[in-house]
């Protein structure tokens, strides 16, 4: 009679050595065994890779002493492949972890992953003993490694034990700007890596800092009020609504007094349901990262919802303009039409224009009935620096996004590519802006009379632009 056993635990392949170590030495699983370990593969222009490395912060501080974490940084696209954007992104999620770079995609490979985020469960002896896709999967990843680290604690292993992290951050004065908005006498910048507001006037002087600076969910007065990664901003009258992503929150400033109160969001990423709203934090939000006003509407962009919302301030109403929730690049009504990943968006009259990130893409969607059209991009995994028409031009992970002074067409922040675009409505072309010197990684701009202003996340600067001379002059914003 033939007998049969459980199959043979799989051994989880040891790291490449090619992959970079940002902020530790080389490590090696097996120096590692003894615990169970969480090897994270993320990307830090993914959306839902940032709510995932959220996500997990209390559970590794929970975790601290009997299990392991570490996180592989993949890149998409090429500018991503030297490592410069992951630790950043790294530290802004609070999660202090071992972080290697996998710019060759080797570890990707040998552990044949498939999408960003993708959690890997090793076990004591360094099997895999599971898989968790997506940044929805954090119940089921949490009880798979409890019922790991209870099993290992009969075994008596010990405290485990990591390098000492490098946690020290540029110690600049901004750090990754991602948010900016000029008014006739002021400029708001979102100091997103310090977690605040900085008022200042046009050259960037200082006036007033609406937030604590450290990571928080608090609303009050300019002194105690707390953000996390804050980006967009927008003014109504004498209120600054912000786009307060890491909160997964709309926030709304009192530009008079500097108090902060949320307007929408409950702190945790969810699925938005439209209707109207009683309480403001008993809504979800999915990584809000882009806000417009088309009259009294306040139009959201989800960043990992992949959709174009909008709030009605007259009635605390929420509702669906666009996009199915499924990550793509398909045109077509409301409920066909996908994004991928919004970030950026502008509003004039019955039309609105979105930088679809991941998708490379600019997209344009008429607010009367939802109807969404790509105006350049194509495809998700087609990128470039390529002037030209809608069927040749190129774009690298643009995050920035601006309506002329004039109306007529629109600035770009082609991130990827440290470059700054322009489109003119007329000549339905894209074309790239000459620059005195170059951009390390434009996150966000803002556009009065003459003058753009640049929000570099690279440098952790913003510069100003003279639209008419070309003179591109560096602001000593909190020096």
């Amino acid at each position: 009679m033939a007998s049969t056993s459980a199959p043979r635990p799989r051994l989880a392949p040891e790291l490449d050595a090619s992959l970079n170590w940002l902020n530790t030495p080389p490590l090696r699983l097996a120096a590692l065994r003894g615990h169970p370990l969480l090897l994270v593969f993320w990307n830090a222009g993914s959306a839902h890779c940032l709510n995932l490395l959220q996500a997990l912060v209390p559970l590794q501080a929970r975790y601290r002493e009997t299990a392991h974490v570490l996180a592989v940084h993949v890149p998409k696209f090429d500018y991503e492949r030297d490592g410069a954007v992951a630790l950043p992104a790294l530290r802004h999620s609070g999660l202090a972890v071992p972080l290697a770079n996998d710019g060759d995609w080797a570890a990707w490979q040998h552990y044949e992953i498939g999408a960003w985020p993708t959690v890997v469960l090793l076990d004591p002896e360094g099997n895999e003993c599971g898989r968790f896709v997506g940044d929805r999967e954090l119940e089921a990843l949490h009880a798979a490694l409890e019922a790991q680290v209870d099993a290992n604690f009969l075994r008596s292993p010990g405290v485990a034990e990591m390098p000492r992290l490098d946690a020290a951050g540029e110690g600049s004065a901004l750090d990754s700007p991602a948010g900016l908005l000029a008014t006739p006498s002021r400029l708001y910048v979102a100091d997103t890596g310090h977690h605040r507001i900085l008022e200042c006037t046009h050259e960037g002087r200082v006036l007033r800092r609406i937030g604590t600076g450290n990571r928080d969910f608090v609303d009050g007065l300019a002194d105690i009020a707390g953000f996390n990664a804050p980006t967009a901003m927008v003014l109504l009258q004498d209120r600054l609504y912000v786009a307060d992503s890491g909160n997964h929150a709309i926030r709304r400033i009192n530009v008079r007094t500097g108090e902060v109160e949320t307007l929408l969001g409950n702190g945790r990423c969810g699925d938005p349901v439209p209707g109207i709203v009683q309480q403001p934090r008993d809504t979800a939000l999915d990584r809000p990262r882009g806000l417009a006003f088309a009259g009294n509407a306040l139009l959201i962009t989800m960043a990992s919802g992949h959709q174009l919302w909008a709030f009605e301030l007259g009635r605390n109403e929420l509702r669906r303009v666009a996009g199915q929730g499924s990550l793509g690049e398909e045109d077509g009504g409301p409920d066909e039409a996908r994004f991928a990943q919004p970030s950026a968006i502008v509003a004039q009259g019955d039309l609105a224009w979105v930088l679809d990130a991941s998708a490379s893409a600019l997209r344009q969607v008429r607010l009367s009935d939802g109807t969404v059209r790509t105006l350049f991009g194509r495809g998700l995994f087609e990128f470039g620096l390529k002037d030209g028409g809608s069927r040749t031009a190129l774009m690298q992970h643009p995050g920035g996004l601006a309506l002329a002074a004039d109306g007529l067409g629109l600035w770009i922040a082609d991130t990827g590519n440290g470059v700054l675009r322009r489109h003119v409505f007329r000549h339905h072309v894209l074309s790239t802006v000459e620059l005195p010197m170059p951009l390390r990684r434009p996150l966000a701009l803002a556009a009065h009379e003459d003058s753009l202003w640049i929000a570099d996340a690279g440098s952790h600067l913003v510069w100003r632009f003279d639209s008419g001379s070309g003179e591109l002059r560096r602001l000593a914003v909190g020096e």
